[in-house]
């Protein structure tokens, strides 16, 4: 008898969404692509039912609150932390068999790119640092995975690398290359 493929869901906002799946054709399973770009983490969570919910996964790797943090109502470091460590707890209720990791959230360009301002013009990398040293307290708190993409997307400057991105948030080939060899290295 044919052993089952493992299944994996990504799960988050336009970092996920605009993934490139050629890149993970190598790891021997259904991977399922549920990010939806623009969605805040309260948005990722109205959508489990039907974006990972079904897939009954062996594994979810999840990132999220880029747009929490980009909105003018940002609530703070621990809150937003906390926001998408309360997704994970409502996941494993649902799923107690899926090994959940919780990517920290991705660094930004924040200065201005030639007459375009960066998305996050404004914020710091500071804060999303703190956003995720709360993200990893907690991720060891509740026994998830912790998954630092920061730090291998942040170049000398503290900055996310200029080149990794063409608006300040959004990654470029490139960047999903270092992307797609972390989630390689969680799945072998």
């Amino acid at each position: 008898m044919e052993e089952k493929k493992k299944t994996i869901v990504m799960f988050g906002d336009s970092l996920t969404d605009y993934f490139p799946m050629k890149k993970l054709k190598d790891i021997d399973a259904e991977i399922i692509n549920s990010g939806v770009a623009g969605d805040t983490i309260a948005e990722m969570g109205a959508r489990l039912s039907y974006d990972v919910f079904p897939y009954k996964p062996d594994i979810i790797i999840m990132q999220g609150g880029a747009n929490d943090f980009l909105m003018s109502l940002y609530p703070g470091a621990k809150p937003l932390a906390e926001r998408l460590i309360r997704l994970a707890l409502r996941i494993r209720k649902q799923l107690s068999q899926t090994k959940i990791y919780i990517e920290s959230m991705y660094p930004a360009y924040t200065k201005r790119i030639g007459l375009m301002p960066s998305w996050a013009e404004g914020k710091s990398n500071g804060e999303i640092e703190k956003i995720n040293t709360e993200i990893k307290k907690l991720c060891e708190a509740y026994d998830f995975a912790y998954v630092d993409v920061f730090h291998k997307l942040i170049g000398e400057d503290g900055q996310l690398s200029r080149e990794y991105t063409v608006d300040g948030i959004h990654l470029q080939e490139n960047a999903y290359d270092v992307v797609a060899d972390i989630i390689c290295k969680i799945y072998a």
